[in-house]
């Protein structure tokens, strides 16, 4: 671990005891620390609602010191980040919304109203992509940390979201059901009784899909296309490749860079319930399970990080992934708070 990277949580450390970084405080300012950091534990959870946002920006009204302790304990969060740079590199619900949970949108406009100087750090920069960007939050449905949602979006088409992934259903003019993922991974299945061929847009690419069912995940700038039944068109700029069962391709702003096989029930594991890897480096594991629970789980060791593991878990029960890494490698386990866990 670096200098840089043991001073934040070595501060952070202090930062929970005193309510200060490194300086000793009264029981008032500990108190408003730990408050501050509950309401963050909240934002990450996934579970926020509309009274909660309310609650929260009466909390910060109360006094100043509230709104300070709140944007202190953001800035904390930023702390961790060279952490994360140094790491290697619920059943399934319907398209529902309840009534009670408060949007993405609402919540953090809330919390920017009612704290401008954590505004940047909520918003623009979320601490280790513990919630959506501003991007994001644009989206005509979007999933939480956890969650997993099915949407009937045509006649015989559907679509399975996973765990934070953000989707668009842009209106076409031709009659065709488009479909944009801003963001993280869906599965669509355009079944023989769909009016026409279901178009996916993810990146600068598109994904032709009738009597097919399809994965499409969206990290950043690189798309993956898996074609898990029957077969399926992608173009991307002026290339196009038609992928059959069990193929993938993937592309990115230069246009495709990689093509090959996929096993499928590994990459639809996550609809079933389970994330399953097979001789997959313990970093990459690592770096999957963070997108199904809140805060992060961050690997200190990089040798470990290179460790080849074959592993299944239990979307419900992830934290038997702790337990592995205890029990399998050793590992040394730090909490802090807001569920991120130092692994080294």
């Amino acid at each position: 671990m670096s200098e840089e990277v043991r001073d934040a949580v070595v501060r952070l450390g202090s930062f929970r005891k005193t309510g200060h970084l490194g300086r000793p405080d009264q029981a008032h300012a500990e108190r408003l620390q730990r408050e501050a950091m509950a309401w963050l534990s909240l934002l990450s959870s996934g579970t926020a609602t509309t009274a909660d946002g309310e609650a929260l920006k009466r909390w910060c009204r109360e006094d100043p010191s509230h709104a300070e302790a709140y944007a202190k304990a953001a800035r904390m969060w930023e702390m961790l980040a060279p952490v994360a740079a140094q790491a290697p590199g619920p059943d399934m619900a319907t398209a529902t919304v309840m009534p009670r949970q408060m949007g993405r949108r609402a919540f953090l406009g809330g919390a920017i109203a009612a704290s401008a100087a954590c505004a940047a750090y909520v918003v623009i920069h979320p601490p280790l992509d513990i919630w959506p960007s501003l991007a994001e939050l644009g989206a005509d449905v979007r999933t939480a940390t956890g969650e997993r949602r099915r949407i009937d979006v045509a006649q015989d088409v559907e679509v399975d979201l996973n765990t934070r992934s953000s989707l668009a259903l842009p209106a076409a003019s031709d009659g065709s059901r488009h479909i944009e993922l801003i963001s993280g991974e869906a599965i669509i299945t355009a079944g023989p009784k769909a009016a026409e061929a279901c178009i996916v847009m993810a990146g600068e690419g598109r994904i032709f899909a009738h009597d097919a069912r399809v994965d499409v995940r969206h990290d950043g700038a690189r798309i993956r296309v898996v074609c898990l039944d029957g077969q399926v068109r992608v173009e991307h700029q002026a290339q196009a490749v038609t992928l059959a069962a069990r193929e993938q391709v993937v592309y990115d702003g230069g246009g495709f860079q990689g093509a090959g096989t996929a096993d499928p029930s590994v990459v639809a594991a996550w609809q079933q319930g389970r994330l399953i890897f097979r001789r997959q480096p313990l970093s990459q594991v690592i770096d999957e399970v963070n997108r199904y629970r809140p805060g992060r789980i961050v690997l200190l060791d990089s040798s470990l990080g290179r460790r080849l593991i074959d592993a299944s878990f239990h979307l419900d029960r992830l934290e038997n992934v702790i337990v592995y890494l205890r029990q399998a490698f050793d590992a040394r386990i730090t909490a802090l708070p807001g569920g991120v866990i130092l692994v080294g």
